[in-house]
């Protein structure tokens, strides 16, 4: 028997806990990566520099002003700070690394933290709970445009109980706060080197984390080069220089790179390089993002502000098409938010493409007095372009007509993101399995930080509420189905498929660990003989 929303909603907020522990130091917790090598760096393994090519230069190596994915500088400053918690793929859950435990009381509306003893910022001082407290008020600070503010907000209050512990208390339950500690705000800066460098700390935290390196040398736009600590609190750090680069021309050229040897790590994005690096046989990580491929629709502006065009919409695009003409039938096409192989998967179904029906939707709108034309903004490279292209032609076949406007990238998150002066847009809304509520409320919850459509809905913003409480797997996916019926219903976007992120990894680069958002870790890595 179908269970209803509000029966859903119910088993969803009946919270369980969620308790983190460890034992030793985050050497001893790591765990063995598939294909890679027992995550142990020890003194024999000591020596050696690798270089990692990333999809775009960190725009600085503060945790305030870093977006945090693997793609965009997340890899750079977890080599600087390391994080409290980090989140196991493959186990679904959180496990400490700075952290020594988090622990939530009954309703997970408030967390305790418990510090490792030994921890110790660059510059010699202890780690402690008022420094923990210190940074993360950083991220709630407005003025700093933090990628993790919005979320940083549900933390009401922080109780320093002594060096070692500190209490978060949350405005509501939220069963996957940890999931805020393995991103930026998890990353710790001393609050007196920050004071000290002032503006400089964002090129040059020297001193300022408790990861395992420092920076040599940053050059935005070309590279960053990382040195490894000589008495990092963790153990010995076996690789000894990090190099990140961005290499001319996109992915494809930073893949060739890697398969010539020039460089021993890559992040790829794009469904036709991944595919081939897949079939090269090269070793690496896939993190898969949920519905990170959206075509937003303004809800508050033009056309797409009435229901039967963006009903007309959902009906004309056919993720197949989308994937054949715009990844070369390479991606992973669907109009639901949770993609298949997600461990949240719980066969969910987005909306239904009909040509007979968009067409019928069409005549519809047109009849209230809309002309059927659409504009549509496209950044200016090969495959946005190809999808954009693919767009036009199923909207034009249910007799709309599209004009596309190519323009730069950053032009084009200006008219989408911050001036929202737009009608439909390609978008990306990447949903990580660790907690997809963190995007997803920001991307469709009413004054959401990323919801560029201006969409509000109570129902959604209620089926939101419950997916953040969620204690478990089965909670989360019922909650989940009650987010996605709403969606069906509402269309704040549109889905179209889910992203992968793969980073390749040459075979003599062993123990390294990732976290969300295709995020690596360098602590327990070496480089094999």
């Amino acid at each position: 028997m179908k269970r209803t929303r509000k029966a859903r909603l119910t088993i969803a907020t009946l919270v369980g806990g969620l308790l983190l522990t460890a034992c030793g130091s985050s050497s001893d917790d790591s765990e063995e990566a598939a294909d890679n090598g027992p995550a142990a760096c020890t003194e024999a393994n000591i020596g050696g520099e690798a270089s990692m090519a990333t999809l775009s230069q960190a725009p600085g190596l503060d945790p305030v002003v870093n977006p945090g994915t693997g793609g965009s500088g997340g890899n750079e400053v977890i080599a600087l700070y390391d994080t409290l918690v980090r989140y196991d793929q493959k186990s679904d859950e959180f496990v400490p690394v700075v952290a020594k435990s988090l622990e939530p009381n009954a309703d997970s509306t408030e967390w305790t933290l418990k510090l490792r003893e030994e921890v110790t910022f660059g510059n010699g001082d202890p780690l402690t709970a008022q420094q923990v407290r210190d940074s993360f008020a950083r991220h709630q600070d407005p003025d700093n445009r933090s990628v993790d503010y919005l979320a940083s907000l549900a933390v009401t209050e922080m109780d320093v109980v002594d060096d070692l512990t500190l209490v978060f208390h949350l405005d509501e339950s939220w069963a996957r706060f940890p999931t805020l500690l393995a991103n930026m705000a998890g990353m710790i800066t001393n609050s007196s080197v920050v004071e000290q460098q002032g503006e400089n700390f964002n090129t040059a935290p020297t001193g300022g984390g408790v990861g395992p390196y420092e920076v040599e040398k940053f050059t935005p736009g070309e590279e960053l080069v990382l040195k490894a600590k000589d008495d990092w609190w963790g153990g010995p750090v076996c690789i000894q220089t990090l190099r990140f680069v961005t290499v001319a021309g996109g992915v494809q050229p930073a893949y060739d790179a890697f398969t010539n040897g020039d460089i021993q790590l890559a992040f790829l994005r794009g469904p036709e390089v991944i595919a081939q690096a897949k079939e090269d046989g090269a070793a690496g990580f896939s993190t898969v993002d949920n519905a990170g491929y959206t075509i937003v629709l303004n809800h508050e502006n033009g056309p797409t502000a009435e229901p039967l065009v963006r009903q007309a919409l959902a009906a004309a695009m056919d993720p197949e098409v989308i994937n054949e003409r715009g990844y070369g039938g390479k991606g992973r096409p669907s109009s639901a938010l949770i993609d298949k192989d997600s461990v949240l998967y719980d066969g969910l179904e987005g909306p239904k493409a009909d040509a007979t029906e968009a067409a019928d939707l069409v005549k519809q709108a047109k009849a209230t007095g809309w002309d059927g034309h659409l504009d549509l903004p496209c950044q200016n490279s090969v495959e946005a372009n190809n999808v954009c292209l693919a767009m036009k032609a199923q909207a034009e076949a249910a007799g709309m007509t599209v004009k596309i406007e190519p323009m730069a990238p950053n032009d084009f998150i200006t008219k989408v993101h911050v001036d929202r002066d737009f009608e439909w847009a390609a978008w990306s809304m990447p949903l990580s399995d660790a907690d997809p509520w963190l995007r997803l409320s920001a991307a469709v919850g009413t004054d959401g930080a990323r919801n560029a459509g201006g969409y509000s809905n109570a129902e959604m913003d209620a089926a939101l509420t419950a997916l953040r409480a969620a204690p478990d797997t089965a909670a989360r996916q019922g909650a989940l189905a009650d987010v996605q019926e709403v969606w069906n219903e509402t269309l704040p976007a549109l889905a179209y498929g889910a992203n992968e992120n793969y980073v390749v990894v040459d075979d003599s680069i062993k123990g390294l660990q990732e976290s969300q958002y295709s995020q690596v870790y360098f602590d327990t890595a070496y480089i094999a003989d």
